[in-house]
C-alpha cells in the first residue's frame, strides 16, 4: 500500500505546514473536524492493505492548515479497478459551492485512476444530498450493505451523564449482572483471537457476513491504531461470554465490533460490557460513543415519533436506546461509474436492489 497526499490545487503553491508532515496535517484536519471519521485515516488505508486496497489522499491546502480532502481506497476486482471513499469528502465549510467542488474533485480522480466504479459514502454530520451527488453523474441508489444509520450516546461527564440517559431496565440490568458475578476486564492483543471467536458467533447468529473475515484484519486495526484502539471483554462464570474493541478518533469512541457467544443470557453481561465501556470511553476523552449502526427504518420511526415494531424492539437497535443512545441517520452511499460504455451497460440494472448489493458486496470484499 502506497500512501500518497496530492494537492487537488495543482497551480497554488504548497504550504510550508504541509511539507515533511502530509499525513500528520491530514490526521490533525480529521481529528478536529466534526465531520472527520477513522475511515479517512491513512492509518485505516494501512488496515486495508490487508485486503490489497490502496490508498491516496488529496487535499486542497490553505495557507498554514488544510482546507478539506478525501481519501480514496482504490484495487482491483473481477469487475476491473474499483474504489471507494468511505465517510468523505471532509470540508472545512460545507458551502454549496465547496460540495460541487468536493464532488467533482472525487469523480475526476476516479477516471484520473481508470476506475469502473466508485462507491462513495458522505461524513455523518455532512450535508452532501443523494441530489449533490446525482448531478454529478452518480447513480441515485443507495449502495446497500453500508450503514445509512447509526445510534449515537453522549458520555462526556461521565457515570452520572451516562446513567441519566440510560433506561431503568438498563440499569436494573447492569445491577443484576454485578450480583452474578459478571466482571469487565480490559483485553489486549493478544487477546484478540478470543474476541474474532465471539465476533464470529454473533455474526452466524445474526446471518451476516463476518467483516473483518480473518483476526490479521483485527490485528493490522491494533498495530495501525495503537494506543486508539481498545478490548473489552464481559467474563461470567470466570470465561469471556462477550466482547467490544473500541477506537477513538477526536472525540468520539467507535464500538466498532462486538461479539457474544450467547453463554449466560440470563447474567446480563452484554449491558454492563457496553455501560462499562462508555464509561471508559469518558475517561478516555470522548465526548461520544456511535454503535456504527443501525436499522434505519427503525431510526425513522423513532425521529417520527412512532413505536418500534414488535421486531425492531426486541433487536440489539433497542438494546442501544436502553444505554442512552439516540438514533442517527446517515447520507447514504452511492455509486459512480466514470467509463461511458459501463454506465451505459449496468447503469440501469444498478437500479435494482439486489442486482445493487451483490456489486457493492463484491466492490466492499
Amino acid at each position: 500500500m502506497s500512501g500518497i497526499v496530492q494537492q487537488l490545487c495543482s497551480n497554488s503553491p504548497q504550504p510550508r505546514a504541509l511539507v515533511g508532515g502530509t499525513e500528520e496535517n491530514w490526521e490533525r484536519f480529521l481529528r478536529q473536524s466534526p465531520r472527520g471519521h477513522f475511515q479517512q485515516s491513512l492509518r485505516w488505508a494501512r488496515v486495508k492493505a490487508l485486503d490489497g486496497w490502496r490508498g491516496q489522499v488529496h487535499v486542497w491546502p490553505r495557507e498554514d492548515n488544510i482546507n478539506g480532502g478525501f481519501m480514496l481506497l482504490h484495487k482491483r476486482s473481477r469487475f476491473g479497478p474499483v474504489g471507494f471513499v468511505n465517510k468523505g469528502p471532509v470540508l472545512a465549510e460545507e458551502t454549496p459551492e465547496a460540495v460541487a467542488g468536493a464532488i467533482d474533485a472525487v469523480c475526476r480522480t476516479a477516471k484520473e485512476l481508470r476506475l469502473r466504479a466508485l462507491v462513495v459514502h458522505p461524513p455523518d454530520a455532512s450535508v452532501i444530498q443523494t441530489a449533490d451527488m446525482v448531478r454529478h453523474g452518480f447513480v441515485g441508489s443507495p449502495a446497500p450493505g453500508i450503514a445509512d444509520a447509526t445510534a449515537i450516546a453522549t458520555v462526556k461527564g461521565g457515570r452520572p451523564t451516562i446513567e441519566s440517559h440510560m433506561s431503568r431496565t438498563a440499569k436494573k440490568h447492569c445491577r443484576q449482572a454485578v450480583r452474578r458475578g459478571v466482571q469487565v476486564l480490559e483485553g489486549s492483543r493478544r487477546d484478540l483471537p478470543v474476541f474474532f471467536g465471539l465476533m464470529l458467533g454473533s455474526c452466524k447468529r445474526q446471518g451476516a457476513r463476518p467483516n473483518p473475515n480473518r483476526v490479521e484484519a483485527l490485528e493490522a486495526l491494533w498495530d495501525a491504531f495503537d494506543p486508539d484502539v481498545r478490548l473489552f471483554f464481559a467474563h461470567a462464570r470466570g470465561t469471556p461470554v462477550a466482547g467490544l474493541l473500541l477506537v477513538r478518533f477526536g472525540r468520539r469512541c467507535t464500538f466498532w465490533k462486538k461479539g457474544w457467544n450467547e453463554a449466560a443470557p440470563e447474567s446480563h453481561a452484554n449491558a454492563l460490557l457496553n455501560y462499562e465501556a462508555m464509561v471508559q470511553a469518558a475517561d478516555w476523552g470522548c465526548d461520544i460513543v456511535d454503535f456504527a449502526a443501525f436499522d434505519r427504518r427503525a431510526a425513522e420511526q423513532w425521529q417520527a415519533g412512532s413505536p418500534m415494531d414488535d421486531v425492531l424492539a426486541r433487536s440489539r437497535h433497542a438494546f442501544n436506546l436502553r444505554l442512552g443512545a439516540k438514533p442517527v441517520l446517515l447520507p447514504r452511499a452511492q455509486v459512480y461509474l466514470p467509463g461511458l460504455v459501463f454506465r451505459l451497460m449496468i447503469g440501469c440494472a444498478l437500479r435494482c436492489g439486489s442486482l445493487t448489493r451483490e456489486l457493492v458486496r463484491r466492490l466492499m470484499r
